[in-house]
C-alpha cells in the first residue's frame, strides 16, 4: 500500500512545484527531496520541504537559477519515504529512473545509506542530513552532509553537560534502527569517559506509542537524568509528558533530536520546563524569524528549528550547481561546491567546509548547533556548540 501512497503524495506536490514554476525555454533544475512527510518525525521532513519550496520560489522570482549565464527554473520534487528503507529506496527511484533528477536531498541515516550506492553508481549528488559518520568516507564522490553528526557534536555536547549539570546517573533511550543504534552506542562511550554512570541504554521500536512499560524499567534504577537520544519530535514529547506523569523529575535532555516546539505543544508547558534541547536554529535570530514567517504564511504552523540548517542544505547545493557550470554533469558538482564556500546561512553566518580529518573527505557543511533550555513555554540559548 506504501507506494501507491508515495506516488499519490509525489504526483499533487509535483504538479504544484511545475504550476509555481516560471515559464523559460531553459532546462528546469529538479531538486529531490526525500524525507518523512508523515509519522512522528514528519516535523524534520515538512521543514525540509517547505523550505526548499520558499528558496525555489525566491530564485524563480528572479527569474531562475543562474548556471554558466543562463537562468533555469528551479523544481523541488517531494517524496515522503515515510522514515524507512524501502520508502527510501521507492522515492530514489521514482527521482532517479522517472523524474530524471540528479541532485537530492535526504533527511534521514536510514535512507541515506539505503540510496548510497546507487547514487555513486548513477553519479547523482545527495546532501543528506543523516546522523550515521559511515555516510562519508574517501570514496563517497557525490555524498555530501549539510551538518555534522553526533560524531561531531555530541563530544562537546556532553561535556558542556558535564561542565553545567550536577547530573550523572543517566538513562539513554533512543528508537531501534541503525542511526540511533550508533548513535546510542557514542552516547555512551561518552558519558563514561566523563565520569557519567550509565544505568540503561535502552532501545524502543519506533511503532511504539506507550512508553509506560519502558519508563517503568529505567525508572525503577533512579535515574537523575534521562537522554532521549535521536528520538522523533512527537515521540519526544510523549516520552516527556509520560515520564513526568510517572513522577520522573530530573534532567531531560534531547540530545539527538530537534523538538523543543513539538516537546512544549504535546507535553505541555510545565511538563517541558527544563528539558534541554540541541537544535539547529536560535529563535531570536533576526533572519531565521523571516524565513520562519514565510514558512507560517505558507503551511499556518509554525516550524521545526531544522528549517535553518535543512534549507541552508538546499540553498548551498542550489549554489555549489551554480557554481559548478553545469546542471547535467555531477562530476563537476565538487568543484562547485568548494567555490560555493563560505556560504552565508540563513542566520546571516559564514560557514564553510570540513570533514577531511574525521572521514577522509572534504563534504560537510561546518553548520552550528545551539543547546538551550525550555523555560516558560519557550526555548533560551544556552550556548553553541561545534
Amino acid at each position: 500500500m506504501r507506494v501507491p501512497r508515495l506516488a499519490f503524495f509525489v504526483a499533487v506536490v509535483f504538479a504544484a512545484a511545475l504550476a509555481a514554476a516560471p515559464a523559460s525555454h531553459a532546462q528546469t533544475i529538479k531538486i529531490g527531496i526525500v524525507g518523512p512527510m508523515t509519522g512522528p518525525a514528519a516535523p524534520w521532513g515538512i521543514a525540509l520541504a517547505e523550505g526548499a519550496k520558499i528558496l525555489a520560489a525566491r530564485y524563480n522570482a528572479e527569474g531562475g537559477l543562474d548556471v554558466g549565464g543562463t537562468k533555469h527554473p528551479v523544481q523541488m520534487v517531494i517524496y515522503d519515504d515515510f522514515y524507512s528503507t524501502p520508502g527510501a529506496v521507492a522515492a530514489y527511484n521514482r527521482l532517479v529512473y522517472e523524474d530524471g533528477v540528479k541532485y537530492m536531498v535526504v533527511i534521514a541515516g536510514i535512507s541515506t545509506m539505503a540510496v548510497k550506492q546507487k547514487a555513486a553508481d548513477d553519479k547523482v549528488v545527495v546532501m543528506t542530513a543523516g546522523y550515521i559518520a559511515e555516510e562519508l568516507d574517501p570514496k563517497s564522490h557525490y555524498m555530501y552532509r549539510m551538518w555534522g553528526p553526533p560524531a561531531d557534536f555530541f563530544p562537546p555536547l556532553i561535556k558542556w553537560l558535564h561542565d553545567n549539570r550536577p547530573e550523572r546517573r543517566v538513562v539513554i533511550v533512543n528508537p531501534n534502527d541503525e542511526t540511533s543504534r550508533e548513535n546510542a552506542d557514542l552516547a555512551e562511550k561518552l558519558y563514561k569517559q566523563v565520569g557519567y554512570k550509565v544505568l540503561e541504554n535502552q532501545l524502543y521500536e519506533r511503532s511504539l506509542k506507550d512508553f509506560l512499560p519502558l519508563l517503568t524499567k529505567v525508572l525503577a534504577l533512579k535515574p537523575d537524568m534521562l537522554d532521549l537520544g535521536a528520538t522523533a519530535p512527537q515521540t519526544a514529547a510523549v516520552l516527556v509528558r509520560q515520564a513526568r506523569d510517572f513522577g520522573f523529575k530530573g534532567l531531560i535532555v534531547d540530545s539527538g533530536s530537534t523538538a523543543w516546539s513539538e516537546i512544549i505543544k504535546g507535553a505541555g508547558a510545565k511538563d517541558a520546563e527544563g528539558v534541554i534541547n540541541v537544535f539547529g536554529a536560535d529563535p531570536a535570530n533576526a533572519n531565521y524569524r523571516k524565513f520562519a514567517e514565510q514558512y507560517h504564511k505558507a503551511i499556518g504552523q509554525e516550524p521545526n528549528d531544522v528549517l535553518a540548517p535543512y534549507s541552508d542544505g538546499v540553498d548551498f547545493l542550489l549554489q555549489s550547481i551554480a557554481a559548478s557550470g553545469s546542471i547535467t554533469d555531477t562530476s563537476k558538482f565538487e568543484i562547485g561546491f568548494f567555490k560555493a564556500a563560505p556560504f552565508t546561512t540563513i542566520q546571516g553566518e559564514k560557514v564553510g567546509i570540513t570533514g577531511q580529518k574525521k572521514y577522509g573527505i572534504k563534504h560537510q557543511v561546518a553548520e552550528t548547533r545551539y543547546v538551550g533550555v525550555i523555560k516558560n513555554g519557550t526555548i533560551s540559548v544556552l550556548g553553541k556548540i561545534h
